[in-house]
C-alpha cells in the first residue's frame, strides 16, 4: 500500500481505515474485519462504527487471546492472565 494514499473512509470511533473495501489498522497494517468486530466494534463499538462485519461473529476476541495466553503460560510455566 501506498503511505501517500489517502484512506476512502476512516472509523470515528476507532481509527481504523478502508481503502478500497479493505481494513487497515489504525497502525496502517492489513487487517481482517471480523477480527476488528471481535476485538473492538463488539465491545466498544456504536452507530458510528463503520466496519461493515460489526455485528458478525468468527473473528479474533479477546476471550479467544486469554485462551491462548494461559495455555502458553502453563507451557513455560508463568503466572496465568486473569
Amino acid at each position: 500500500m501506498n503511505e501517500d494514499q489517502p484512506f476512502s473512509e476512516v472509523c470515528p470511533k476507532c481509527g481504523a481505515k478502508f481503502f478500497e473495501g479493505r481494513l487497515y489498522w489504525a497502525t496502517g497494517k492489513p487487517g481482517d474485519p471480523k477480527d476488528l468486530a471481535g476485538l473492538v466494534c463488539q465491545n466498544w463499538g456504536d452507530a458510528t462504527c463503520i466496519n461493515p462485519m460489526r455485528n458478525e461473529t468468527g473473528g479474533d476476541t479477546w476471550q479467544k487471546r486469554f485462551e491462548f495466553m494461559n495455555l502458553m503460560s502453563s507451557e513455560l510455566d508463568l503466572p496465568h492472565v486473569s
